[in-house]
């Protein structure tokens, strides 16, 4: 049978250990970036229209979002097993 020899929880595997962390850092740098520009969306609206920027924002944000929720969720599942 395919795939049985994968693990229970796709978030429990060895390799995910030093991706968690960073996934965790690097979602929370992202959304830093993103609040801290948040004032010249308007002006990029104007200039790109307001469509095209929003959804990039949308976009740049369930990524972030994603990302940052992924390595905490993974971080903890680590440490909830006690691995």
């Amino acid at each position: 049978m395919v795939g049985t020899d994968r693990p229970a929880r796709a978030g429990t595997e060895p390799n995910t250990a030093l991706l968690a962390p960073l996934s965790v850092a690097a979602g929370l740098l992202m959304l830093i970036a993103a609040f801290a520009t948040l004032h010249r969306m308007p002006g990029w609206a104007d200039d790109y229209g307001a469509v095209l920027v929003y959804l990039a924002f949308f976009l740049y944000m369930s990524i972030a979002g994603r990302l940052t929720w992924w390595g905490i969720d993974t971080v903890y599942a680590r440490l909830k097993s006690g691995r």
